[in-house]
């Protein structure tokens, strides 16, 4: 996340503690990808990207890893991409209390 005014990105990790603000992360199918990953409480979002030129149709999943590698929440949800563009997506509700420590798995079927 950018900042114009540096005092901004200070108020806004204040704030919002809990916000994960991670690179492009892969998923099983090298043209869909995860990026701007967020996570507040118990729940996740970010926006799903299709790089690929087909449309997306069918399950986007998570699992949530803590700092050994365990599982500590899953979730999964229908979603549709177009081809070459992006959806939002939330999950409600997933042990993601300690964002910071732990790592996020995306798949899709």
């Amino acid at each position: 996340m950018k900042h114009r005014n540096p005092m901004i990105a200070v108020i806004v990790s204040l704030l919002f503690p809990g916000l994960v603000h991670a690179e492009t992360l892969k998923t099983n199918n090298p043209d869909i990808v995860v990026k701007r990953i967020y996570c507040v409480d118990y729940n996740i979002g970010g926006v799903l990207v299709n790089k690929g030129d087909q449309p997306f149709r069918g399950s986007f999943s998570v699992a949530v890893k803590d700092e050994e590698g365990d599982v500590v929440g899953r979730n999964k949800m229908r979603l549709r991409v177009g081809a070459e563009n992006g959806a939002r997506f939330s999950f409600h509700y997933i042990n993601t209390l300690d964002c910071k420590k732990q790592k996020f798995e995306f798949r899709v079927e």
